[in-house]
């Protein structure tokens, strides 16, 4: 059977989705998709704030039905890569890459990447202390393990849904988006394909198919 040319990233906040997916595009020539920008659509549809989206999606899914519908109709396309945390869910024929990280790395990582935000921005205010970032990565996990559970009867975090899961950790940006293509070449070609894991950096390809 003939597989659809179709990438799905998921995984931990701070793991470095948006910038894979970015990658694995770019050395792939395909189209890039996010579920961000499509949140980013429906509140400006919706003529909501992010934080407004936050706390009316809790009660009212009309919101998460929306993207959803935008995620499902990505199955008609080929040639994609979706940076979406839900995207190995409403695309299963995809290729299905997770990026795994460690929480006290993730939130090191998320911490640089808000108080230089801040100050770039020229922000004052807020609790942007290393402890506050920890809770708020820890906190976001559990709410949307909860919320995902309820609705959908899936766990993000679970790895035994993906076919490539990436310890971003012991890898370099580029050596990510090279592990990706890799896989996936390998993924297109193989009938029976058994779940890897890859946490040794690779620096490069293997097989130098570019």
């Amino acid at each position: 059977m003939q597989k659809k040319h179709i990438i799905t990233i998921s995984g931990k906040p701070g793991s470095g989705k948006s910038s894979t997916a970015d990658k694995v595009a770019e050395l792939l020539g395909y189209t890039r998709h996010s579920s961000g920008d499509m949140v980013r659509r429906v509140l400006k549809r919706n003529g909501l704030t992010l934080e407004e989206y936050n706390q009316k999606a809790a009660d009212d899914h009309d919101l998460d039905d929306q993207i959803d519908e935008e995620l499902r109709a990505l199955r008609e396309l080929e040639d994609i890569v979706v940076d979406s945390r839900l995207g190995f869910y409403w695309l299963p024929e995809s290729f299905k890459v997770y990026l795994d990280l460690d929480l006290d790395v993730a939130t090191a990582r998320i911490f640089k990447d808000v108080t230089a935000n801040s100050s770039r921005s020229g922000v004052e205010g807020g609790d942007h202390s290393l402890s506050s970032v920890a809770h708020s990565v820890s906190q976001r996990m559990l709410d949307e393990q909860v919320r995902f559970q309820k609705l959908y009867g899936v766990n993000p975090y679970d790895e035994s849904q993906f076919d490539l899961i990436i310890d971003t950790a012991r890898h370099n940006p580029h050596s990510v988006a090279i592990a990706v293509f890799d896989a996936y070449r390998d993924w297109l070609e193989t009938e029976y394909w058994k779940q890897r894991k890859s946490a040794i950096p690779l620096g490069f390809s293997f097989k130098n198919q570019y």
